[in-house]
C-alpha cells in the first residue's frame, strides 16, 4: 500500500533512443508543459488578474530547453548515435503553512 511520505522519487523515462525517437518523447513532453503554462497564463489573466511572472518565466525556461534539445538531437542524428535518457520526478509533500 502506498502512503504519502514526505518525498517520492519516480522514474519517468529510462531507456536508449535514436535521436528521432528521443525527439518524439522529449518534444512531446516539452510541448505539453509549454502549453500548460500558456493556458495558465490565459486563464489567470482573464479570470483572476493574478501575477503571471512564474508562468512567463517557466515558458522562457522551457523554450530554452527546447532549443538546446534541438541542437543535441541535430548533432547526434548526424552520427546516428543512440542516446540514453533518464528522467526522474521528485514529489515532495509540503506541509500547509
Amino acid at each position: 500500500m502506498l502512503t504519502m511520505n514526505t518525498k517520492h522519487n519516480l522514474k519517468l523515462i529510462d531507456g536508449k533512443f535514436l535521436p528521432a525517437e528521443a525527439g518524439k518523447v522529449l518534444f512531446g513532453l516539452l510541448s505539453y508543459k509549454i502549453n500548460y503554462h500558456q493556458m495558465e497564463l490565459f486563464s489567470n489573466e482573464e479570470r483572476f488578474d493574478k501575477d503571471l511572472s512564474n508562468s512567463i518565466k517557466r515558458i522562457e525556461e522551457l523554450k530554452a530547453v527546447n532549443s538546446t534539445l534541438e541542437t543535441i538531437l541535430r548533432l547526434t542524428s548526424e552520427n546516428k548515435q543512440l542516446l540514453k535518457i533518464s528522467c526522474f520526478i521528485e514529489i515532495t509533500r509540503l506541509d500547509a503553512e
